[in-house]
């Protein structure tokens, strides 16, 4: 039986190409006096959030690639059902219960605003490779409409990608099955062809459950790209030069 050969390969944005986000929000709770993890589940409504201290170790067995996870606050934002403004009120609504206490809002806006995102030029530098040798590439990122100039502003978005899906854009988000279809059809390819790329667990789960082959992004980028180059290497699509 011939080995069907990798067509695309699709990367997450936040925490693959770009640095893990929200890094630091444990010493941010620490210091407001607030529970561990009460400001991630506050404002993202998951106390693992994906790019941040303790990462979810979901199994697939455990992920539901059916489900339309769109039952938060944040979950609305990045499929553009709220603006910024409307999150920040149901944060500060939603502080007392969860924090125990009212938000510090001048110091959490104060901590989102230092907060450092770099980028994985490793990874920029593989996709641009990728590219040179006729591998269709897409972005796939759960995001906010206001905050898009932003993070395209952060590494060379349309230089390199074929196809860019943002959630917020498209009104779906991962680890929605819709939205790997639809990313896929973009890129006028089957799952089966594909290569993901993303650091958090269920999304993975989610994509392997279309047939899509997975790398789940670790705390090394360079590890994380030479697995994508083994997958490559193994579907015969490609090798490093």
């Amino acid at each position: 039986m011939s080995i069907r050969p990798i067509e695309a390969v699709v990367f997450d944005y936040g925490g693959v190409i770009s640095s893990p986000l929200f890094r630091g929000i444990g010493e941010f709770e620490s210091a407001q006096g607030y529970p561990t993890g009460s400001v991630l589940e506050l404002v993202f409504g998951d106390a693992s959030y994906v790019g941040v201290e303790g990462r979810d170790h979901l199994t697939d067995a455990e992920v539901d690639p059916h489900h339309h996870h769109v039952d938060h606050d944040w979950h609305r934002l990045e499929v553009g059902a709220m603006s910024v403004r409307e999150w920040f009120e149901g944060v500060q609504r939603r502080a007392p219960e969860v924090l125990g206490t009212e938000i510090d809002m001048d110091a959490y806006v104060h901590f989102m605003a230092t907060m450092p995102v770099g980028v994985h030029w490793c990874v920029v530098h593989a996709a641009r490779d990728l590219r040179t040798q006729g591998v269709a590439l897409g972005l796939l990122t759960n995001n906010v409409a206001e905050w898009g100039e932003n993070w395209r502003s952060t590494f060379p978005v349309d230089e390199l990608f074929d196809v860019v899906v943002d959630s917020s854009a498209v009104r779906l988000r991962k680890p929605d099955r819709r939205i790997y279809l639809l990313t896929c059809e973009r890129l006028e390819v089957d799952p089966e062809a594909c290569v993901f790329v993303d650091d958090n667990v269920a999304n993975c789960a989610s994509a392997r459950s279309l047939g899509m082959e997975t790398v789940l992004f670790g705390e090394d980028p360079f590890a994380a790209v030479d697995e994508l180059h083994d997958i490559l290497g193994r579907r015969g699509t490609t090798t490093r030069a």
